[in-house]
Parts: structure tokens; C-alpha cells; sequence
């Protein structure tokens, strides 16, 4: 059985000859470029440049070698080490003030942390060692992200961070209006190489493929006004967040058609991603997805399924098990990554209730306190 029927196989809940293994191919479960870079000296491997696969996480870009050595099954269709396309990806960015920028990723060039680790970057990036020891990314002069001198990751600094977000200071409807939605929606260019590559790599490879990210809802919200503060909205400003949520819908739509209509016939697995859990259960209740977010993923999710055959991945961490159901109503195939360290999230339950209605990609280890902590024994 070869890669690609392996996990058609899984996806259609029938026994393929052993489970699939995925080695990194979406920003959901792959390496920090640090983890990658010790897996590589454990392996006796030789040092080398590590390419960034996604620059926010640190993300390190699988080599086949690795591939080859975990028996990897499947592939994003934006790799740029082999197996890859000919032709370059997209780098699709948010600058502090809201937009959406794009670059090629057609040169590479070298930056050393200060830990020793030898990264490779796309050319068109620079990035700027502050006096309090942190980094500072540009692109084209527009900066994207802040790395803490402690820190792993490059924060966006229009989310969660040192600057307010784009839409923090909104007080009413016609201020949401005034936000230009436009620069979220993707080109015809980026689309068209999605196309391309997905295309290259359904020809000459026998991995299954996933494409990833497609967008978000409550994620998004809460980049564009806080993490709290979309919270407060959907329980007391709510106006303000049913017009947020329609021009997301409106981007969303647009994009999500683009997509899967470049995508269909290529593409196995489309992902989408957002965060509905904490580590003691769900950010908002049932009765809260319900309100603001099940119609709206239904329909997204009907334009996959009417339009394609392709298969619908969600990532949503922490404790979500009141959600799971809902997640199923709306058409999810499946769920990531299963943090089975979280409350409620026990995997033997999980598959008790959910197994014949959802496959769970992950789950398979406690990723947050046995696999980095505990000793061999």
C-alpha cells in the first residue's frame, strides 16, 4: 500500500495496513527549527542550514531523508525542499497595522541565531537584533514579527502583542467598516501557483497532500482585537462581532472557493485552524458556537464538500470535547492535534464517542509533559 492510499484509506475509516504518519507537514505538527536541528545530531546527521517551513512558530521544513526515515506519508503542497514543485511558494504575511503582504520564497538566504542555529530565510526578509537582545523581522521594510530575547517564536506584533491590534480601538459597526477587509483576500497569483504545485506533486509523488491554512474565525477575531476583548464581544458588544464575523465570512468565502476550485483533483486534505480550547476546557460555551460560528464553518465547510472531494482537517488545542460534536455537524473529517493532556480529552473516550465519525490525527502521546520531560525508562 503506498503513502497516498495509506491515508485515503484511514480518512475513509476502513484498516489500511498500518497507521499513516505525518513528519511535519503542516505548521500544526511539524519542528521548532532548535528541536529539528538536535533530531538531526541525534541521527548522526550533518549540520547544515535548517529552512523555515512557517517563519511565526520556527518552523524547520522536513528534508526527505527525515521523510524517508519516519516514513512519512504525507506532504504539504507548499514544500520547498524535496520531494517539492518547480515553482516557488508564497509567503503570505500580516504587518502591524492589518495587511497582508506576499513574497516568493525563489531565493534563500542564511541568519544565525544567537544560539548557534543556522536558519535559512526567505531573501526578501530581514531581521534586526534589538538592543534588549531580541529580533525584529522586515519585509520590504514593514515589520512582521518580534522574537523576545528569551523567546522560541516571532510574535505578530499585530496579535496578542506589543502593539494593539488593528481593530482594538473600534467603538461601533461603521468603524468596522472602515477596515479594509480587501487585503485578506488572496490573489489570483497565489492561487495559481497552489495549483501549480499541487498539480506537480499529485503527478510525481505518492504522498497524499494537504494544504493548510484556509482560514480561521475565532482566531481571527481575536487577532484583529485582542484575545480578551473578542471574548468580551461575543458575550456584550455583539453587533460589533456579527459585522466583524460577516466580512470574515465575505474574505473566508471568497477564498475558501478559490481554493478548492485551483485545489480539486490534486489536493486529498484542506485545513483550517482555530484555537477553541484552554487547558481546563472550551473558550466559549456550546451555546456560544452555536450563536456565532456553527452556521458560518457549515457553510465554509459545504463549499469543500459541494465544489470537491477533498477531506476538511481542523487544528483546534486544548480542552474541546463539548465542541467535538458540533465540529462533526458542520462537516469536519478531522481533528488536531488531540491534546490528550488537556481536561476531558481522554483518547481512549475520544475514540469511544467520535471514533466512528471523526479521524483524530494525533493524540498518540502526551506531547506537553511525558514527551519533553520524562526519562526513557
Amino acid at each position: 500500500m503506498d503513502s497516498r492510499t495509506r491515508v485515503l484509506t484511514a480518512l475513509r475509516h476502513e484498516e489500511p495496513d498500518r497507521i499513516p504518519i505525518d513528519v511535519g507537514s503542516t505548521p500544526n505538527t511539524a519542528f521548532h527549527v532548535f528541536v529539528y536541528r538536535d533530531l538531526r545530531r541525534v541521527l548522526n546527521l550533518p549540520e547544515k542550514p535548517i529552512r523555515i517551513f512557517d517563519f511565526g512558530q520556527q518552523l524547520a521544513e522536513v528534508e526527505k531523508e527525515l521523510l524517508d526515515y519516519f516514513h512519512a506519508d504525507i506532504i504539504n503542497i507548499n514544500r520547498t525542499l524535496e520531494p517539492c514543485a518547480p515553482y516557488p511558494s508564497i509567503w503570505r504575511y500580516r504587518t502591524r497595522d492589518g495587511r497582508v503582504v506576499e513574497i516568493s520564497d525563489r531565493e534563500w538566504k542564511v541568519w544565525v541565531h544567537r544560539n548557534g542555529a543556522v536558519i535559512e530565510i526567505p531573501k526578501a526578509m530581514d531581521i534586526i537584533e534589538e538592543e534588549d537582545g531580541g529580533y525584529v523581522a522586515y519585509v520590504g521594510g514593514d515589520a512582521i514579527g518580534r522574537m523576545p530575547k528569551d523567546g522560541y517564536y516571532f510574535w505578530g506584533l499585530d496579535r496578542y502583542g506589543e502593539e494593539r491590534p488593528p481593530l482594538a480601538e473600534v467603538k461601533t459597526v461603521d468603524d468596522i467598516e472602515k477596515f479594509n477587509w480587501e487585503y485578506h483576500r488572496v490573489s489570483s497569483n497565489y492561487v495559481d501557483v497552489l495549483r501549480r504545485r499541487a498539480e506537480y506533486l499529485h503527478r510525481n509523488t505518492e504522498y497524499a497532500l494537504i494544504f493548510t491554512v484556509a482560514g480561521s474565525l475565532h482566531e481571527w477575531g481575536q487577532g484583529l482585537r485582542g484575545w480578551s476583548r473578542w471574548l468580551s464581544d461575543l458575550r456584550i458588544r455583539k453587533p460589533l462581532a456579527e459585522a466583524m464575523l460577516d466580512h470574515m465570512m465575505d474574505v473566508l468565502r471568497y477564498n475558501v472557493e478559490r481554493y478548492v476550485d485551483a485545489l480539486n483533483g490534486y489536493v486529498h486534505i484542506i485545513g483550517f485552524s482555530d484555537d477553541f480550547g484552554t487547558e481546563e476546557g472550551p473558550q466559549i460555551s456550546v451555546q456560544t458556537f452555536r450563536e456565532f460560528y456553527k452556521h458560518r464553518y457549515e457553510e465554509l465547510f459545504n463549499i469543500v464538500k459541494r465544489r470537491s472531494k477533498m477531506y476538511i482537517y481542523l487544528h483546534s488545542c486544548g480542552s474541546i470535547y463539548p465542541l467535538i460534536k458540533e465540529f462533526i455537524d458542520v462537516g469536519v473529517d478531522i481533528l488536531n492535534p488531540v491534546q490528550i493532556s488537556a481536561r476531558g480529552m481522554d483518547p481512549v473516550v475520544l475514540k469511544r464517542d467520535f471514533g466512528e465519525q471523526i479521524v483524530f490525527w494525533g493524540g498518540g502521546v502526551d506531547t506537553q509533559h511525558i514527551l519533553p520531560f520524562a526519562k526513557e525508562e
